[in-house]
């Protein structure tokens, strides 16, 4: 009776009767829901990998940012160490201690003990 009434429940209810009868029809049919749920997963863990790469980019541009404003084009070089670091987990704890330093020295000195611990 709920399968007259939706056409979208009426449709899947007589899939389920076609699938029911004709193995071959149920092989086929489970294949293909298997390839959507495995479609699903890949789209989901690229989502998931591209944000986190989102996230450490924007962390180096605010490090490197930070660096070229507070102590100009002398930390050029200290920049391009930044852009090699990739882990977020590292790149987080430059970000909370950066705002802290006052030379060029203690900027190097911090991000190349962070970059060594990572």
């Amino acid at each position: 009776m709920l399968a007259e009434k939706n056409k979208d429940i009426k449709k899947a209810y007589d899939l389920l009767q076609i699938i029911s009868k004709d193995e071959k029809a149920r092989v086929k049919y489970e294949a293909r829901e298997a390839e959507l749920r495995d479609q699903l997963t890949r789209i989901e863990t690229a989502e998931k990998k591209g944000r986190a790469e989102g996230k450490i980019l924007m962390a180096q541009d605010a490090i490197c940012q930070y660096l070229a404003a507070r102590l100009g084009v002398e930390s050029q070089a200290l920049q391009e160490t930044v852009r090699t670091i990739t882990d977020l987990d590292t790149l987080s704890r430059i970000m909370n201690q950066i705002f802290i330093v006052t030379d060029l020295e203690e900027a190097t000195s911090l991000i190349h003990i962070s970059a060594v611990s990572q």
